[in-house]
């Protein structure tokens, strides 16, 4: 293994877990304690991680929250400013051409109150209010999936919606979530929606992950995709500093 991926490997497990022994380290990579406590001093210089001895550990102890679901019509309401700034930085990587997916939610729905000026392109939503909005708007094509309507969150889901999605090539996937931790990632009140929250992520060039301050340091019901596999964040400005030194070290743009 290079260094590289080591000392990510590293930071990632000092963030989750809180703390790392150079003895485990050592064993568990096969290589010098030496070695292991050059990485530690790098990422206490780059992260601000603190150093002990044996080992180093984070600063803050994160205190996860567990959040359950609220409806459609409740999230529309909540942290409105935050999530039209949020919105609105996500519209503009969006170009004339792409291929989108936005899941449900009322971040990424707000999305399209930013895209007139776009001529040609293609949305697929889970969303029946994003789909109704979007097809008022000129330029943009709206495919949406059968299945199940699930009236509480506003989304469709199910084996059929699934199928259809899979026919797609996304270039671009929009990802509104509900719960953000750095262990337990992307987690989600409804367990019957997370297959299709997953299909989307399969299927798509690029995902973004969108998501106001509210959101982190939150657990729900149950695991749907890992933080690492997003291309960028899109956060607004009162997100904990923590989750930017996570884009950092693992190569994920902070937008």
């Amino acid at each position: 293994m290079l260094h590289i991926d080591r000392r990510k490997e590293i930071l990632n497990t000092i963030m989750s877990k809180g703390s790392v022994k150079v003895a485990s380290l050592s064993e568990k990579y096969g290589v010098g304690e030496a070695t292991i406590r050059r990485d530690l001093k790098y990422l206490a210089e780059e992260y601000g991680i603190t150093l002990s001895y044996g080992g180093a550990f984070r600063k803050e102890k994160i205190n996860y929250q567990t959040t359950s679901e609220m409806d459609i019509y409740k999230k529309r309401t909540q942290n409105i400013e935050e999530k039209r700034f949020i919105a609105q930085k996500a519209a503009k990587l969006i170009k004339n051409g792409d291929t989108i997916a936005l899941n449900s939610g009322s971040t990424v729905e707000l999305m399209l109150d930013y895209l007139e000026n776009i001529k040609d392109i293609n949305l697929i939503t889970l969303s029946l209010s994003a789909a109704l909005k979007a097809s008022t708007i000129s330029g943009i094509t709206v495919y949406m999936p059968g299945g199940k309507l699930r009236s509480f969150s506003g989304a469709f889901y199910g084996k059929k919606a699934n199928e259809f999605l899979k026919s797609f090539n996304i270039d671009k996937a929009f990802i509104g979530v509900m719960a953000v931790s750095i262990d337990k990632g992307i987690t989600h009140g409804a367990f019957e929606e997370i297959e299709i929250n997953q299909t989307i992520h399969e299927i798509s060039r690029k995902r973004y992950l969108m998501a106001d301050y509210s959101k982190f340091d939150k657990v729900s019901l149950t695991k749907m995709i890992d933080l690492n596999v997003f291309d960028g964040f899109v956060l607004d400005d009162k997100v904990p500093e923590i989750y930017r030194e996570y884009c950092k070290s693992n190569g994920i743009e902070m937008i």
